[in-house]
């Protein structure tokens, strides 16, 4: 395929276009012959739409309402129970107030892959999760999507400046039982040895997808920049081995089509460890196989790569993408090295006393129906208090991991205020479907205005000064909470 065959028409001067140009140009000897034709054809078109749902906000079934709505032809992703590609729609996915409350997260199909990987019932048994570069987090919803929100996930970024990114992620989701860190990956394994159930690494990468999309964009890349990035992959996934637990599972990552960065990275690790880990057979997971490369033209990697999943884009039609599933036999037998430290006094949070938790359980109970204390049960969460804030904290937490500096935790619920307790709106959208009372029809007129951040007019003399109300639109959406005052609902969203 000529080069001026994949620019379609493009800028000859557009870095991405030239990245791409390159990257086909290096990976088209990895192409079976009989498969060019198709790949050909794939790289020639854009990638659809796609969402994954969120089952803590919204089922299946709930998902076939929304396309009659918005007018989606939606299509499961082959790989991702979860996951719809929308392959034609009235209105964008992005563009809905369900996207906005968190109720699915807009994510490329490409990147549902890594998550699907882990066994499914192990993932529902509360396990020690560590998402080792997680920011900006749409793989770590995915991660509390498949635990339930039963489990504990150590949501860690080694960029402090990309740590804001993945707390609203996990806000808007409404995860309940995760911390976020911002420690180089290469710790962990130094830090806590044989530790964690699962281990997420979707490593830095290249990019060199062969398909430029705003969440992964090509460029160019030279080779001492791949080699730089190899060499920190590979220290990396040295260091996920070492903190995952013998009997856990391991998914290493990345959104390049390089071999150098893929299966070389894991060959060298399974030669420096051996029979103390191994790579699993992914291709059971997928309907057809797309098997990992036994060769980059130069060596010759282990036989049990080909179990590795490559996800050349007309295969599945997705974004170029590499996955491997990576088990632990047995430990390394290695000593654990001394942690930063933070004392538990420095977080500001205190535990909340008895009286104070009988109010608020009183009032999510008078005002929306709502059991408190079943629900911290259920998720293994004790209330908390910061200032004048109230969190649900994962109990697992404070246990194990209380003493180790932490950017956030946990979810907050409320907070403490003259006018009395105010339900936080994340914590709302999280469980609004327990939540029965006080909900308040808007027209479409008055939910343009509440969503533009105006208060409304009451003319509800049966509604009491002080109350909370769960603002909804036609189709029961929430839209937001509002509070009871003199001649008016103020808005709470603001």
């Amino acid at each position: 395929m000529a080069k001026k065959q994949l620019r379609n028409n493009q800028d000859h001067e557009n870095p991405r276009q030239d990245a791409l140009d390159a990257a086909w140009e290096k990976f088209r000897p990895f192409i079976p012959e009989a498969e060019l034709s198709a790949m050909e054809s794939a790289l020639s078109k854009p990638l659809d739409r796609a969402f994954r749902l969120n089952p803590l906000k919204l089922d299946r079934q709930e998902v076939e309402i929304l396309a009659k709505r918005y007018g989606w032809t939606l299509e499961q992703v082959p790989f991702c129970p979860d996951g719809f590609r929308v392959r034609t729609y009235q209105t964008s996915p992005s563009l809905t107030r369900e996207h906005q409350i968190g109720q699915y997260y807009i994510q490329d199909t490409a990147s549902m892959l890594p998550v699907s990987l882990f066994d499914t019932r192990l993932m529902e048994s509360r396990p020690l999760i560590l998402d080792m570069a997680a920011s900006p987090g749409g793989k770590t919803t995915h991660l509390v999507a498949r635990s339930l929100d039963q489990g504990l996930i150590m949501a860690n970024d080694s960029s402090l400046s990309r740590i804001s990114a993945l707390k609203t992620v996990l806000k808007n989701w409404g995860s309940l039982n995760h911390f976020i860190t911002n420690f180089p990956g290469e710790n962990f394994g130094l830090w806590y040895p044989d530790t964690f159930d699962f281990i997420l690494l979707d490593a830095p990468c290249s990019m060199q997808s062969l398909v430029s999309i705003d969440s992964h964009p090509m460029r160019p890349i030279t080779e001492r920049e791949e080699k730089a990035l190899a060499q920190r992959q590979t220290a990396l996934l040295d260091s996920a081995i070492h903190a995952l637990k013998p009997g856990g599972q391991l998914v290493y990552s990345t959104c390049t089509l390089s071999p150098y960065e893929d299966e070389a990275v894991v060959n060298q690790i399974l030669q420096k460890y051996g029979s103390k880990i191994s790579v699993a057979n992914a291709q059971e997971k997928l309907p057809y196989p797309a098997p990992g490369l036994t060769t980059d033209g130069i060596q010759t990697f282990d036989p049990s790569l080909t179990g590795s999943i490559r996800l050349w884009p007309h295969r599945y039609e997705t974004a170029g993408f590499f996955a491997a599933l990576i088990c632990k036999q047995d430990s390394f037998g290695d000593q654990r090295s001394e942690t930063p430290f933070r004392s538990w006094e420095k977080s500001g949070f205190t535990e909340m006393n008895v009286a104070t938790q009988e109010k608020i359980d009183t009032f999510f109970k008078e005002q929306f129906g709502f059991l408190l204390k079943p629900v911290l049960e259920k998720y293994d969460c004790s209330l908390w208090q910061r200032e004048n804030e109230v969190w649900a904290l994962s109990n697992r937490y404070f246990t194990e991991f209380s003493s180790l500096p932490c950017k956030s935790a946990g979810m907050k619920i409320a907070s403490l205020t003259v006018s009395g307790l105010i339900p936080d709106n994340d914590w709302i959208s999280r469980f609004f479907k327990e939540m029965k009372k006080n909900r308040f029809l808007l027209d479409e007129t008055q939910t343009a205005r509440w969503l533009h951040g105006e208060d409304l007019p009451s003319a509800d003399g049966n509604l009491s000064k002080g109350t909370i109300l769960l603002m909804v639109d036609a189709c029961e959406t929430y839209l937001g909470c509002g509070f009871v005052s003199a001649g008016r609902i103020r808005n709470l969203s603001k």
